[in-house]
């Protein structure tokens, strides 16, 4: 019996939280060192109706854990296999890995009959004979070979359907495999050790049918035995599948059926009708290959995934099947007992060929940038289980092994040859074909961050001629390039400007019924300076109509453009490119081109281009109906004096105070009277100052007008105390009082 020493712990019953830790204590007056257990106590499944008594072959002072099979030097590997490698979703596959890395041999399970999956040859297994041979005892048809290329059958009779022995049980549990019966549980062993799945069905329930087409494999015969039938289902049939769910499959779907109905979705899940009991005497085997497209298309559309579909859907190993029914037979005999038909039935109409692959040795140099030995390319390839067919001087020949579907071509074995040679041991070496630099890339890239940015602001982007008519509007102070050879009179000049072509761009909308625009225009234009062309780039912008929000809620908010929201497009444009200190300075007279109009300049100096209405006079000629607002500025002058560093501020850590003013002060007094007064006062910590309001009308004095501010303060050490707030504040209202003439109001 299991005994438990004080300071071990059981598992937490149910209701409870935490586990039970065993004393030392009395009972009936005898002091009791430990506990003997009962298989519930011990969190096992066994349902036994007092302490579980163990087999006669266990060992006094033995750990539990190694009598259950359970050592305590095991340990469980989470691997994330990439999809090209199904063959690692095995531990044959993940073992062959290893031996390739570590030079030590592979050893695999010696089954009777057939060779082991790396190509090497097994030991024989007697087992006990059924009479007669699988090929008498059931028959299959494939009727879409393309779906499933392999199917294999082999039948097991007498056998005894119970639990899995320990070390069977423990196995599967390790990877969170639930225990259900010592056949079923074989078929799930194999499939983890091989990476094939495979199915089990109760031989007796499988259907027959009356007769069989020569061309499956099978001999004609008069006597019906069980049939396995692979055939895509008809659409709408219903099918119940293991986990009690009736499903409805369409035309696409491949489905294991008898003569009368569908037993099994094919590498997806077997069906409740043919599953395996307590009842079940005989065993059908099914080890086959399904297509991994057909696969993952029906495993999506039903929604439904097992550990059978996801090896499937990523390319099972076809070349597997033979050896894992064998081996899911042998272990069959060995946890269930019965005896085993002779031979299987085996439908592989178009076996599949070793594929050829020629590696050249001059490719992998050339790929690889490093010199490996032939010998050692060829000992890296023959390891992995590639076999080598042919070889002449800087080229091999290798036949790929069928579980190795991720090798396709000849770059898939360069890349083996560096994986082994060791990617660490491959230098870091400049690319050969390094291209040098261009100052026109730089400029390039700026200048699709102005494009950015103005697409940004909600503008969309026009391109117009570079050719133009010199009858079209003329810009102040500049003088057209003429062509010596135009032709035609539309197109006799280069274009001076880039607004010719928006306000065109603003024409054609216009007249097609969409009145709201908002454009922007990158380019080069030409200009005549004593007689010498003097090209440059420039951004133009034209807004005219209304602009538009939609709020979430389906609101929309219009209202018409002005020359103030462009002014704001150019503002936002110019901090967000780098252009810092632009200033706007009107201009007293209209021209030919502007109502009215202001320069754009940086610094007051150097001036940058024009913003203004278009004349109304012109607007009139091209058809605009609402004003239309222009700008246009030199980009080749803000490339040269952007500084696009942006500097950054940490939030701040301590919090603000506000206090707001409402002063009555001369009509005359403006914003910027305000915030000189304020800076005068050098007040400390303080902020921001905004304005929210400017008042004219009743209880306020003619000549004078009401401003409301609200100033922030805070402190980047410390939080500020109403004492300093209020400190700091009345020196600014005094500022305003000595030399705004203000008034408080109350």
């Amino acid at each position: 019996m299991p005994l438990i020493l004080p300071g071990a712990s059981l598992p937490p019953k149910p209701g409870d939280k935490e586990p039970f830790t065993i004393k030392v204590g009395k009972i009936r007056g005898v002091e009791s060192h430990g506990m003997l257990c009962s298989p519930q106590e011990l969190g096992l499944p066994d349902q036994v109706d007092g302490l579980l008594i163990l087999r006669e072959d266990a060992q006094v002072g033995q750990s539990f854990g190694e009598y259950l099979g359970r050592s305590g030097g095991d340990v469980v590997y989470d691997l994330e296999i990439t999809p090209n490698r199904p063959d690692l979703n095995s531990v044959i596959g993940i073992a062959r890995e290893i031996a390739t890395v570590t030079g030590n041999p592979l050893n695999v399970p010696a089954v009777g009959g057939a060779s082991a999956p790396a190509s090497q040859s097994s030991e024989t297994t007697a087992a006990r004979q059924e009479p007669r041979p699988t090929s008498e005892l059931v028959a299959v048809r494939i009727e879409d070979t393309e779906l499933c290329p392999r199917y294999t059958a082999r039948v097991i009779k007498g056998v005894k359907v119970g639990p899995s022995p320990d070390w069977l049980k423990s196995t599967l549990e390790k990877v969170g495999i639930r225990s259900i019966s010592n056949v079923v549980d074989v078929t799930n062993y194999v499939m983890l050790e091989t990476g094939q799945p495979l199915h089990a069905f109760d031989y007796h329930l499988v259907g027959q049918a009356s007769s069989l087409s020569r061309s499956s494999g099978n001999q004609d015969r008069q006597d019906a035995c069980p049939t396995i039938v692979v055939r895509r289902a008809a659409a709408g049939e219903k099918f119940k599948t293991l986990d009690n769910q009736e499903r409805t499959l369409t035309s696409e779907m491949l489905l294991i059926a008898d003569g009368q109905k569908g037993i099994a979705l094919a590498g997806v899940m077997g069906g409740q009708n043919t599953e395996i009991n307590n009842d079940t005497k005989d065993v059908l085997i099914e080890s086959a290959y399904f297509s991994p497209v057909n696969i993952r298309r029906t495993s999506k559309l039903l929604g439904l995934r097992s550990e059978s579909s996801y090896r499937f859907e990523r390319g099972a190993d076809v070349g597997i099947c033979d050896w894992a029914s064998r081996r899911a037979a042998q272990l069959i005999l060995e946890t269930a007992g019965g005896q085993l038909a002779e031979g299987v039935v085996d439908i592989y109409p178009k076996a599949k060929e070793p594929k050829p692959i020629t590696l050249h040795f001059a490719k992998v140099k050339e790929l690889l940038g490093v010199s490996i030995s032939h010998a050692d390319q060829i000992s890296f390839l023959t390891k992995l289980g590639l076999t080598l067919t042919e070889q002449s001087p800087g080229v091999c020949t290798f036949n790929i092994p069928t579980w190795r579907v991720d090798l396709k071509r000849e770059v898939d074995l360069i890349e083996e040859v560096a994986r082994l040679h060791g990617v660490n041991n491959i230098p870091s070496t400049p690319p050969r074909g390094a291209l040098g630099t261009n100052a026109y890339d730089l400029v390039h890239d700026q200048i699709a961050e102005a494009r950015r940015i103005l697409s940004g602001l909600g503008l969309n982007e026009a391109q117009g001629q570079t050719l133009i008519s010199n009858s079209e509007f003329q810009i102040s102070n500049v003088e057209s390039v003429a062509l010596a050879n135009p032709l035609s009179s539309d197109m006799n000049v280069l274009r001076p400007s880039l607004l010719p072509g928006l306000i065109h761009s603003l024409r054609h909308n216009v007249s097609r019924k969409n009145y709201n625009m908002a454009l922007f225009e990158v380019g080069r234009v030409f200009t005549n300076a004593n007689g010498q062309t003097k090209e440059n780039r420039n951004i133009a912008i034209a807004i005219t109509g209304q602009g538009e929000l939609v709020f979430w809620s389906g609101t929309k908010f219009e209202w018409s453009f002005d020359v103030f929201e462009l002014k704001g497009f150019v503002e936002e444009f110019m901090e967000q490119f780098g252009v810092r200190g632009v200033a706007f300075s009107k201009r007293a007279e209209s021209t030919a081109l502007f109502l009215e109009s202001a320069t754009i300049s940086l610094g007051g100096k150097l001036q940058l281009g024009e913003i203004g209405q278009l004349s109304p006079i012109l607007a009139k000629k091209y058809d605009l109906r609402d004003a239309v607002f222009l700008a246009e500025f030199n980009l080749d002058l803000l490339l040269s004096k952007r500084n696009p560093t942006k500097s950054f501020k940490a939030l701040p850590q301590f919090p603000s105070s506000r206090r707001d003013v409402a002063m009555l002060v001369p009509e005359a007094v403006t914003h910027d009277a305000v915030l000189q007064a304020v800076k005068q006062a050098k007040v400390a910590n303080l902020e921001s100052v905004e304005l929210f309001d400017v008042f004219h009308g009743k209880g306020i004095s003619e000549g004078q007008k009401s401003l409301a501010y609200a100033f922030t303060y805070r402190s980047p050490e410390k939080t500020l105390t109403d004492v300093e707030v209020n400190a700091a504040h009345t020196k600014i209202v005094d500022a305003f009082k000595a030399q705004l003439s203000a008034s408080l109001r109350e």
